[in-house]
């Protein structure tokens, strides 16, 4: 009996192939190793509940790709790596894409050619096989809520008024005493990335009448302070017209009027 061929056979241009015999070199996709890498070892902290979600970027020239990005959204420790060309090296730069409000600090070990700056972990001439460390830690910056004073009335120098600070949260402390020309108020921290609402009172005296309404409902953010103005309306007092002496001549006159009037009409 003749033996059947199980294997496919198709004709290409006079050739014969086996399918079952063809095998052609086609790259795996995302295979280890598959190009020649840089790492960077990275240590990322922040307060997720202060920054919900920390941006960072890794930028290599020349690398491939260029420019990589990735979000984590509480502290991590973990490798980036990046591929390079063989027998060239590249400079790395790692960095936090930051919101307005915070501030990042950069640390890097003793190693050749690394280089904290504002701008980030900066790594030069790294070929392939090097590993560098990249440690960086986001604050939040304070804000400053400002406080001026407004007088209406009378010309004259008034006392330095007590006011205080009330927020839903955060971090502050302390009265302030403010006057006209005198502003002064507080640095808030630990502020609710959604923001934070703020109310500022005075302490009242009877020599003005007080309004606060400027003072009232400030929606404090992240990045972003905030400031009013309390106007405060003098008082003025009845004055005095007549000192002692002037009383008794008062006084006397009065007298003196009246013992007239009465002999007139005796």
């Amino acid at each position: 009996m003749k033996a059947i061929s199980l294997t496919p056979r198709y004709s290409l241009f006079g050739l014969t192939l086996a399918s079952g015999l063809l095998l052609l070199p086609f790259p795996a996709s995302g295979q280890t190793g598959s190009t020649p890498q840089v790492t960077i070892s990275v240590d990322a902290r922040f307060r997720e509940s202060r920054l919900p979600v920390l941006d960072l970027e890794l930028q290599c020239n020349p690398g491939l790709p260029g420019k990589e990005e990735r979000k984590l959204v509480s502290d991590e420790i973990f490798d980036w790596t990046a591929g390079t060309s063989p027998g060239k090296t590249s400079t790395c730069q790692l960095l936090a894409r930051l919101p307005a409000g915070y501030s990042a600090a950069y640390f890097v070990d003793d190693q050749p050619q690394a280089v904290p700056s504002a701008r980030g972990c900066q790594f030069r001439d790294m070929a392939i096989g090097d590993r560098r460390k990249c440690r960086l830690e986001i604050t939040q910056d304070p804000v400053d809520l400002m406080v001026y004073l407004q007088w209406i009335g009378p010309s004259g120098e008034e006392e330095d008024v007590r006011v205080s600070l009330d927020c839903e949260s955060g971090d502050y402390s302390g009265y302030r005493y403010v006057n006209a020309g005198k502003p002064d108020g507080w640095q808030i921290r630990d502020i609710d990335p959604e923001g934070i609402l703020c109310n500022v009172s005075e302490e009242v005296r009877d020599n003005f009448r007080p309004d606060i309404i400027d003072c009232q409902g400030l929606w404090v953010l992240p990045g972003k302070g905030e400031e009013c103005t309390l106007i405060n309306t003098k008082i003025v007092k009845r004055i005095e017209m007549l000192n002692r002496y002037g009383i008794v001549v008062m006084i006397g006159l009065v007298l003196g009027i009246g013992l007239i009037a009465v002999r007139r009409f005796s």
